[in-house]
């Protein structure tokens, strides 16, 4: 978290755990590995995130979407801390980034591409766009548009989850 996860050695990791360095390199042999099974960790950490904040009285679809936003959107320093430390480390070892790109790639097979899914896919880009910004502060927006920013989303997410039980029962009736 100083120093970027780039910069990390096992002789450090030693140091800071009083964990000797053939016990951590028994379960992590590598560098790469071992922020793996950070970003894994991470990755679990999110989901966790998403249920906490999962609204209980809307469509599952709606609650799932605005979980996945208000995830996104929580000012949460410590993952931003963990997020600019492993920058350096995924810069250079893209590979790192591998159980997240899996983790996307499992979650975008599974959808049936109708224009409220499309819909719904701007949302998640436009939180995760918002999570990137105030990671890099970029740009930082007053308090309050921020929120009214993130209740905006949030309404879209239920009205547009909305659209797709509408367009589900036309097409069934149909």
């Amino acid at each position: 978290m100083e120093r970027g996860a780039g910069a990390l050695t096992f002789e450090e990791i030693a140091q800071v755990s009083g964990v000797t360095r053939g016990g951590i390199t028994y379960h992590f042999p590598t560098k790469q590995r071992l922020l793996k099974a950070l970003v894994e960790q991470d990755l679990e950490q999110w989901k966790r995130i998403e249920d906490e904040n999962c609204p209980q009285r809307c469509p599952a679809e709606a609650a799932e979407l605005v979980a996945f936003i208000r995830a996104h959107t929580a000012e949460e320093p410590e993952r931003r801390r963990f997020v600019t430390g492993m920058m350096s480390a995924v810069t250079l070892d893209p590979p790192i980034l591998d159980p997240a790109r899996d983790f996307e790639r499992r979650r975008l097979e599974e959808v049936e591409w109708t224009d409220s899914a499309l819909r719904q896919h701007v949302l998640r880009l436009a939180a995760m766009g918002l999570f990137w910004a105030d990671v890099f502060d970029c740009p930082e927006l007053p308090a309050d548009v921020r929120r009214r920013l993130v209740d905006t989303l949030e309404q879209l997410a239920l009205e547009w989850t909305a659209d797709d039980e509408t367009e589900s029962k036309t097409s069934e009736e149909t």
